[in-house]
């Protein structure tokens, strides 16, 4: 029941709510918040440090921002920028809120970080911590980074958390854009190929059936096929498409639920050629996700029980998971890592090296290195035999069609 509650309460649209608030010395502060009601406004002030004075409900206007989120949308990008700059002005001998508004006064590309950014500023003011004010946006700042920046603020290293933290994002969005860019051209040949064929088959092959027809021979193997399938789109289209959207909603929704999605991603790490790059990268993730949260100093188990967080594969969040039952369990790290098949043993004996020698900071860098440089290595390899696979393939299709309408015009020829 109180979960059913829970999920009516989420579903209840933000509003914007105008606020006349007090900090705790007294100072008056003005603005906007978005909240579910007038109470849960008045709740996030107070977990601000606000004591509420006036609370009251902006009239709903038409938000560009809220009809087009993604062009608002905050990206690492941003998030990558900011911690060098704050960095830099940290190590130049600005404390911590004068450096924020100095950026918060510089941004100007991104609408929705400089909005995040004085928000930010606005919780420093009022005397909360700079770990508590980006944990408010979790969708600029997630949980690996928070954390990482609360062992900083503890310890005093800010500057070199900062860095290390930008290093991190940098290379976890670098090795994505790799993979990525090296697959885009076979699909655009793939998408060209089948769209001539469509339109071959759709709009050529009717008008050269009458043709055919009407000439009353007998027609190729191949054009009674062609025919047959140009026959299918032609007279049932609506059915075809109608099948196509009950198809792709039918895989839309097994790969929503959770058995469809750790079917779908154990597929993606064991499927042939596609399988060793997605686990390379995996490996890759965890090893240098490992390597900066122990250089910051966080501890094994603030970091396993983070670790699952940093894969979108089910298959390996699960092992991660795994791994952090036995590190509870006082078994380390290796030694519940060796009972799982997805970790290979070079893996294994490294963070085992790693173990004894209390340099795991070291050693997961080194693995994380391996595993990208790896990585890109068999996406190379991958794109090498996709790219002719899928030209040979979308060449043979052409090819028969090419030649189911070419063969009907040879027996033409003879006929005549």
């Amino acid at each position: 029941m109180a979960e059913a509650v829970d999920t009516a309460e989420q579903k209840k649209k933000l509003m914007s709510y105008r606020y006349e608030a007090a900090t705790g010395q007294g100072r008056l502060v003005k603005g906007t918040i978005k909240a579910t009601g007038e109470i849960e406004a008045e709740r996030i002030l107070i977990g601000r440090g606000y004591r509420p004075i006036n609370v009251e409900a902006v009239p709903s206007m038409f938000s560009l921002e809220e009809a087009l989120p993604s062009l608002f949308k905050i990206k690492p990008q941003d998030v990558i920028v900011f911690s060098r700059q704050l960095a830099t002005l940290i190590r130049s001998g600005i404390s911590l809120l004068p450096a924020l508004e100095i950026l918060s006064g510089q941004v100007t590309t991104s609408r929705g970080f400089k909005k995040m950014l004085d928000s930010v500023v606005d919780d420093l003011r009022a005397g909360g911590s700079f770990t508590q004010a980006i944990g408010k946006h979790p969708k600029a700042f997630n949980e690996i980074y928070c954390k990482t920046i609360s062992v900083g603020e503890q310890t005093g290293n800010m500057e070199l958390v900062l860095n290390s933290m930008a290093d991190y994002l940098e290379k976890q969005g670098a090795l994505a854009k790799k993979i990525g860019g090296a697959l885009r051209y076979p699909m655009i040949i793939m998408g060209v190929g089948l769209a001539v064929s469509v339109l071959l088959i759709t709009v050529v092959m009717p008008n050269l059936m009458g043709m055919f027809t009407a000439m009353n021979v007998d027609l190729p193997l191949p054009t009674k096929i062609l025919m047959g399938i140009s026959n299918i789109f032609s007279s049932y289209p609506l059915y075809l498409l109608g099948g196509v959207v009950v198809l792709v909603g039918l895989v839309v929704y097994l790969v929503k639920m959770p058995a469809g999605r750790r079917l779908l991603d154990r597929v993606r790490l064991v499927a042939p050629i596609i399988g060793v790059p997605a686990l390379m990268g995996e490996l890759a993730r965890f090893s240098r996700t490992m390597s900066v949260l122990v250089s910051a100093g966080l501890s094994l188990q603030e970091i396993m029980e983070l670790a699952p967080q940093t894969s979108n594969n089910k298959v390996i969040s699960a092992a991660l998971t795994q791994v952090n039952e036995g590190l509870v369990l006082g078994e380390g790290l290796s030694e519940p890592m060796s009972r799982i098949d997805i970790f290979p043993a070079l893996l294994v004996q490294m963070v085992a090296v790693g173990e004894e020698s209390n340099t795991l900071d070291f050693t997961m860098g080194v693995v994380a290195d391996f595993y990208e440089t790896t990585a890109e290595e068999r996406t190379a390899a991958m794109v090498g035999m996709i790219s002719p696979l899928s030209t040979a393939v979308i060449g043979l299709l052409v090819g028969f069609i090419a030649i189911s309408v070419l063969m009907p015009m040879y027996t033409l020829t003879g006929a005549f």
